[in-house]
């Protein structure tokens, strides 16, 4: 992550503030990895926080790359376990459901309804494809759990 702007650090050698390169490396990884994305941006002009529905393709399958050399683990493989799914276009309006994996299935929990549904349903909740489309349902935290729990 490149930090510019109002966070620029100042430099000791040149006595002038500089942008720089932020990196955080992960030495140990999660049984359960919960990844949370921001769907949300306050924008001043507004006053207020608007929703970000652009796509955001998240995998039934992750492998984290770009960890610590020593790090426990590193080939770990992660399978996609759950998603929480906002529908809505703020961030103090609107409805949350979750889709869970179970044994085999994915079932979809909405309030007091259940039902199963395809893997392929995913793609509905990844977001915006075009400016087309109004809907507003998008996956916001994702729950990936690892094949090898230890």
């Amino acid at each position: 992550e490149t930090i510019s702007a109002e966070n620029k650090v100042h430099c000791d050698n040149c006595a002038s503030l500089q942008e720089h390169q932020k990196r955080t490396r992960v030495k140990k990884l999660p049984s359960i990895l919960v990844l949370h994305l921001k769907r949300f941006q306050f924008l001043g002009q507004y006053n207020r926080p608007f929703k970000l529905s652009h796509r955001v393709v998240f995998p039934l399958e992750l492998r984290i790359f770009d960890i610590s050399d020593d790090a426990v683990n590193p080939d770990r493989l992660y399978d996609l376990a759950a998603v929480v799914v906002h529908c809505g276009t703020g961030i103090n309006r609107g409805h949350y459901f979750s889709i869970v994996k179970s044994h085999r299935f994915w079932l979809l929990f909405d309030d007091d309804l259940v039902d199963k549904i395809e893997p392929s349903v995913m793609e509905d909740f990844y977001g915006l494809t075009s400016e087309i489309q109004k809907s507003s349902e998008t996956g916001y935290i994702l729950f990936y759990q690892a094949r090898d729990p230890t």
